[in-house]
């Protein structure tokens, strides 16, 4: 399944490491599914006398189905604890029929209910609800309010803002920090100049909280205050690294001084360094006739050498603005042609980038190496030769044995003018035999303005529901594509096709799209739930729930050992199959296929292309634990495409909160994290033996 969270670094090959702006990161996803017949959701049952189990609502949120009767049950329990979960099972399980119990619940006597019913409204996106949210900005518990104003962030309406904004005005100042960040995803002058007035704040937590929202989506009104944040010393190491990356989307050339400075400086710490030198390469990538200052190259070529991989991988990719300067040259070619691992991989691009044409002998001499990554490199970066040149090579990588050469061919042909020159591969690729590459295929076509593509990619979906098994990889690109292409009536065409897919996943995927994206009638496109799984699995996911001691895995890499406790009231059906895998030895021996400076580290992908997976799907089971640094969550490419995939996120980042399954954090060895070279390989994953039921 093609990855989402996990986007590859097109011109620099660290550029996914600057941060999830677009489309959903973290961190991609498993491989086709078996076929699922899905059932349709079952009409409300009368109440049920008692309050239905735990494995029960573990079942229900498995199968996404919506059962008035038990739900309505549980909602109404004289236990908190019991109505509580009731509220997060309603968001989970994603129907629009939630909207009224979620309204009943917000207003309920238990603290705890409030605020999970504020997360439910959240990660349910209905905005029928912002009204039944607003008040509870002013919730006598300030945790409630905190997960309100999280959900009106998400929600993203107009009259969401204005809640936001009006309780601020009002707040006392502790309860300012959540208001300010979750004003985040509104880049409005209003939420602007609130944010602003407290970019100073006296209140250490609130002046953090303004700038994560001015950064996370900056604009130009902002850039004097982000700019004077990073040059602080008193502004966190965080917080000054996401203002950082928030100059490098900004992409004035007036910010490659301070950004400059900022990676200069003797005392500036490693993760701002990082930030700093990763938005410096995205401010000259978006400013063309920008440069490097004068002094840059050779203090760029020690940092080159650095051992810690989230300044040397990213210094030898700016390197590419300094390709003119001999040292920098040399040390580029002498990577690019002699380097081993990811280095060399991000070296060689650098070179081509910053070569073009006159990097033809060694771009041939990676084309036939015999690291399959390396010839990925090459593929992924071509769009740095001359046309020709580069259309001669992608003819010959994308008949390549390898699955992750073909793939990277077709995720470097980024604009509209590359598919339409490469049209024949392109299309041959729809029949790729692997999935992943079909998808890709898919993406590019989605490009073109020509309706007939729109067409042929309609056709491909038709075609992936009718093969054995029924992978969704293509489908849930083409859903993507189509609403790229929302005014073109054989956009709906696609998202119709997608609908009567054979995967339960791909259909309810396309649910989602027609109703929210194409406006059409809830009532007339029921949603379809999955098979449910043995009573056993859910009644052994509960009773993990229940154990006292959470489970403790040891991660052995080639750098050393993380230590993972595992959270499995949070998450009891993640939990129980990332043990289940680790069990079979399914991590062992597994490259470490992404490692993005500063933001993640991801594994448990098989094949290393960021596709790979167990050959299932998982649900999400999203909950209110939030993303700090040393979390563990799932890779997704889309809502419940989880399988194998995991990361580790080397940072706070709250802009995945409610939205990647958080299942564990590291309690040891985050300085081996930070040591981890993307190539690298987990040894083993020890985890503790399976208790006898």
């Amino acid at each position: 399944m093609r990855a989402r969270f996990a986007a590859a670094a097109a011109a620099l090959a660290v550029a996914s490491a600057f941060g999830c702006a677009g489309r959903n990161p973290p961190p991609n996803a498993p491989p086709p599914a078996p076929p699922a017949g899905g059932t349709p959701a079952p009409a409300a049952a009368p109440a049920p006398a008692a309050a239905p189990t735990e494995a029960r609502l573990l079942e229900l949120e498995d199968r996404r189905a919506f059962d008035g009767g038990v739900l309505s049950a549980a909602a109404s329990d004289p236990s908190p604890e019991t109505r509580a979960r009731a509220a997060l099972a309603l968001g989970r399980i994603g129907d629009e029929r939630a909207v009224p119990l979620l309204r009943g619940l917000a207003g309920d006597s238990s603290a705890e209910v409030r605020r999970q019913a504020a997360f439910a409204a959240g990660i349910l996106g209905d905005t029928a609800l912002v009204a039944a949210l607003a008040p509870l900005l002013a919730d006598s518990d300030a945790a409630v309010a905190a997960q309100a104003a999280w959900a009106l962030s998400v929600l993203e309406r107009p009259e969401a803002a204005e809640a936001l904004l009006g309780a601020l005005s009002r707040a006392a100042s502790d309860r300012r920090p959540p208001l300010l960040r979750a004003l985040w995803r509104y880049a409005t002058p209003e939420a602007a100049n609130a944010l602003l007035a407290h970019a100073a704040d006296s209140d250490p937590q609130a002046r953090a909280a303004a700038l994560y929202a001015l950064a996370r989506k900056p604009q130009e009104a902002s850039r004097a205050a982000l700019a004077a944040a990073l040059a602080d010393p008193g502004t966190d190491e965080d917080t000054a690294a996401l203002c950082a990356r928030a100059l490098g989307i900004l992409a004035r050339p007036e910010s490659i001084a301070p950004l400059w400075n900022s990676v200069d400086a003797s005392g500036t710490r490693a993760p701002v360094r990082t930030a700093s030198l990763l938005a410096l390469a995205a401010a000259l990538e978006k400013t063309p006739g920008s440069s490097l200052l004068e002094d840059a190259p050779p203090r760029l070529v020690a940092l080159s050498r650095d051992t810690n991989p989230n300044i040397g991988v990213p210094a030898l990719a700016l390197l590419r603005w300094a390709a003119a300067d001999r040292e920098g040259f040399r040390r580029l070619w002498s990577v690019a042609s002699s380097g081993r691992g990811r280095r060399q991989q991000v070296a060689l691009t650098a070179s081509m980038a910053g070569l073009g044409e006159r990097s033809r002998d060694l771009v041939d001499a990676s084309m036939a190496s015999a690291d399959p990554f390396l010839r990925a490199t090459v593929a992924e970066s071509l769009a740095f030769l001359p046309a020709a040149d580069a259309d001669a090579r992608r003819t010959r990588l994308a008949a390549d044995p390898e699955v992750v050469v073909r793939l990277r061919v077709l995720e470097g042909l980024r604009t509209p003018a590359d598919v339409t020159r490469n049209r024949g591969l392109v299309d041959a690729a729809l029949s790729d035999s692997d999935p992943g590459v079909q998808a890709a295929a898919v993406a590019a076509l989605g490009q073109l303005e020509d309706p007939a593509s729109l067409s042929e990619i309609r056709d491909a979906v038709t075609r992936s529901g009718s093969a054995t098994p029924a992978a969704p990889d293509v489908a849930i690109e083409a859903i993507a594509a189509a609403e790229a292409h929302g005014s073109e009536p054989a956009a709906r065409e696609i998202v119709d096709a997608a609908y009567r897919h054979p995967s339960v996943l791909v259909s309810r995927l396309a649910r989602r799209s027609l109703v929210k994206k194409f406006g059409a009638d809830p009532s007339a496109h029921p949603w379809r739930t999955y098979d449910a799984k043995s009573p056993e699995e859910y009644a052994g996911a509960a009773a993990l729930e229940r154990e006292s001691a959470l489970p403790v895995v040891r991660i052995e890499t080639e750098r050393g050992t993380l230590v993972l406790r595992l959270l499995p009231r949070e998450a009891p059906l993640t939990v129980r199959n990332f043990l289940t895998l680790a069990r079979r030895g399914y991590f062992d021996g597994v490259r470490i296929h992404r490692v993005a400076p500063g933001f993640v580290v991801q594994d448990g992908d098989p094949t290393g292309t960021g596709n790979g997976g167990p050959g299932y799907e998982i649900r999400d089971e999203l909950n209110t634990t939030p993303y700090e640094t040393g979390t563990v969550g799932m890779a997704l490419a889309g809502p419940d495409t989880g399988g194998s995939q995991w990361f580790v996120t080397m940072a706070p980042e709250p802009h995945l909160d409610g939205a990647y399954t958080v299942f564990g954090r590291v309690i040891a060895g985050m300085e081996i994290a930070g040591r981890i070279e993307q190539g690298d390989r987990i040894v083993r994953v020890a985890v503790p033996p399976e208790r006898a039921p």
